[in-house]
């Protein structure tokens, strides 16, 4: 299964403790390194965004519970589907849909 995580700063990380939460931040992403297949921040700050790719929605939650940055962001998570898929299942209700205008 795969999520888009789209994450945003809700509270300034306090002075005394921007260090220890990068450095959380930057050993979380080690950690789930093979389960993020994008991994980027928004230009200029503000955020950021990844793919995460895991078996099942517990496992994503766990990463998300271990992320110290989530306690400072608000944060968006979507499920995703690959677009060919979605595309040919758009096209079989429209047709089906047509289909039944018809009748």
């Amino acid at each position: 299964m795969r999520f888009a995580v789209i994450v945003r700063p809700k509270f300034p990380i306090p002075p005394e403790q921007v260090g220890m939460v990068i450095e959380g931040f930057a050993q979380w992403r080690e950690k789930y390194r093979g389960n993020l297949e994008v991994f980027e921040f928004f230009a200029g700050g503000g955020g950021g965004f990844g793919i995460a790719s895991f078996d099942n929605v517990e496992s994503l939650n766990q990463m998300m519970l271990e992320n110290p940055i989530n306690f400072f962001s608000d944060v968006e998570v979507h499920p995703t589907i690959d677009g060919d898929v979605a595309l040919r299942q758009w096209r079989e209700l429209a047709s089906m849909m047509m289909a039944g205008a018809s009748s």
